[in-house]
């Protein structure tokens, strides 16, 4: 933007200033007239740790922990997170396209390089997977032209959906790998400061992630996730991956930036799940101390957090007043999360996922042996305490435990359990998408503090969606679901 300083001709100010256009006099000369790509990048940067659905339907429920009643690692006290633990929630929002419109906005500003637009086409896949994997077929090829007056975008079926993410994927990464000198630099990135090598990595590390929610579509010849698994791991100059926690796509926490759970008094109302805590004192897991306290008895008793036996659960199907009348009985969630800012980082996707994606991968036959499998299993699990600074000898005995120790025989279960064990307050929904996938483990539904006695699968589309857009989706519903918009409704990539 040109400052033009026109003192010579000051005393022509109001004959000139007399010709202008109304239109002249709307514009700010303080404010930028164009999309500025640095400032567009910190917002969406921002809005990638915002993107979780959470599982309430207007109960007084405190979002942040809603993946973690959903997914049992914890239970909720009185009428905090009733609706995700007995998954009774509704619908959620598609907020999403507020930041894909952003950065379709942002690539195409006058400004942006290929290194922004690169970013772009990543949040986009983000965004589009988030979409899907919450509602099922969603609009996509016509999002576009919401900006060009498409009122009414038609739905497209969620493979095309998948064939879009990994095609935004493969540009990114491509546009990543072409990028050197000053004409590629960016600015406004707290994620890695700057650094796009690292960008390129959290790329193809999240299209190992997309790749891997495909595992029951292996005979679908126009996506087929085996041979783009198997490319992957054979190509790594061509698909680079994170390789340490320093890669991690996470947000530093502070006072500024704290963690979700920081200074919330609702902390009291979080207790652990039984089935998942009792596993990790079996299991003899560091962890466990890092994600809760000791309970009340314990404490009187004068017993350390290291004793095993000083932690206790309550059941995640059972009602919400059962588990209230006896919250006094279990441990609650570590309440350094509520104390410290800068307990834990906001983790969006890490280094101990890709290590169980690609296990995972590998115990499936997609490539290498189980022997490959076994490593991956170790990095994960060790990528995955070495987050809370757990020393390598706790580590080692640990992966040496009976009950941990690799088994080629169940190496698949071993690792997609670890996977989920290590998905505590980290990766958003991503841990209920993969057991969603997988059915490991086995969530609890049973009890009385569930209804259905299922599980949810999805989300029902928005209220909004009914109002403005109704014949699509309608039309989107009875393609997919014979039952009908409800959320125990198996979506198409679930489906064997």
């Amino acid at each position: 933007m040109r400052i033009v300083t026109c003192l010579s001709v000051f005393i022509l100010i109001g004959a000139i200033s007399s010709c202008k256009k109304m239109d002249y006099f709307q514009s700010n000369p303080n404010a930028p007239s164009a999309p500025v790509p640095s400032s567009m990048l910190t917002s969406l940067e921002s809005d990638l740790f915002n993107i979780s659905p959470t599982a309430s339907s207007g109960a007084n429920e405190d979002p942040n922990y809603g993946s973690g009643t959903a997914m049992q690692y914890f239970v909720g006290f009185s009428f905090h997170s009733q609706i995700s633990q007995s998954y009774q929630w509704v619908t959620t929002s598609m907020n999403e396209y507020l930041r894909i419109t952003d950065a379709t906005t942002m690539s195409s500003a006058p400004a942006a390089n290929a290194a922004y637009r690169a970013i772009g086409k990543l949040i986009t896949a983000i965004h589009f997977y988030s979409l899907t994997n919450k509602f099922g077929d969603v609009p996509c090829t016509q999002t576009v032209q919401l900006l060009n007056g498409v009122k009414q975008p038609a739905y497209d079926a969620q493979k095309k959906v998948y064939q879009v993410i990994l095609a935004n994927l493969d540009t990114a990464n491509n546009l990543l790998s072409t990028t050197p000198g000053s004409s590629s630099v960016i600015s406004g990135d707290f994620i890695y400061a700057n650094n796009l090598s690292k960008w390129r990595r959290f790329v193809n590390s999240f299209r190992l992630r997309v790749i891997m929610s495909l595992s029951n579509k292996t005979s679908d010849p126009d996506l087929n996730p085996k041979v783009l698994f198997a490319d992957m791991m054979n190509n790594p100059l061509k698909y680079p991956m994170f390789e340490s926690n320093a890669d991690n796509a996470q947000q530093m926490t502070n006072t500024v930036t704290p963690t979700p759970f920081f200074n919330n008094p609702a902390y009291v109302y979080y207790g652990m799940a039984k089935d998942f805590t009792d596993t990790l004192i079996q299991y003899r897991d560091p962890r466990l101390m890092q994600w809760a306290d000791i309970t009340a008895a314990a404490k009187a008793a004068g017993k350390s957090i290291f004793d095993y036996s000083a932690y206790s659960g309550l059941p995640s199907d059972s009602s919400g007043a059962y588990n209230t009348a006896r919250a006094s009985q279990a441990s609650i969630v570590n309440i350094k999360y509520f104390q410290r800012a800068d307990y834990e980082t906001n983790l969006y996707l890490g280094f101990h996922e890709v290590n169980f994606a690609i296990g995972e991968g590998i115990a499936r036959s997609w490539w290498g042996s189980l022997a490959d499998a076994e490593t991956y299993y170790k990095r994960g699990i060790t990528a995955s305490m070495a987050r809370y600074n757990i020393p390598t000898d706790t580590i080692n005995r640990y992966l040496a435990g009976p009950r941990v120790q690799f088994n080629p025989n169940r190496a698949l279960q071993q690792i997609l359990f670890q996977r989920y064990i290590a998905g505590v307050n980290n990766s958003y929904f991503e841990p209920f998408y993969t057991q969603r996938r997988t059915g490991i483990p086995v969530m609890a539904v049973k009890g009385s503090g569930v209804p259905s006695g299922k599980q949810a699968l999805r989300w029902q589309y928005p209220v909004s969606e009914y109002t403005l857009n109704e014949k699509n989706v309608k039309a989107a519903v009875s393609s997919q679901y014979p039952g009908g918009d409800i959320v125990t409704e198996r979506m198409w990539v679930i489906k064997p």
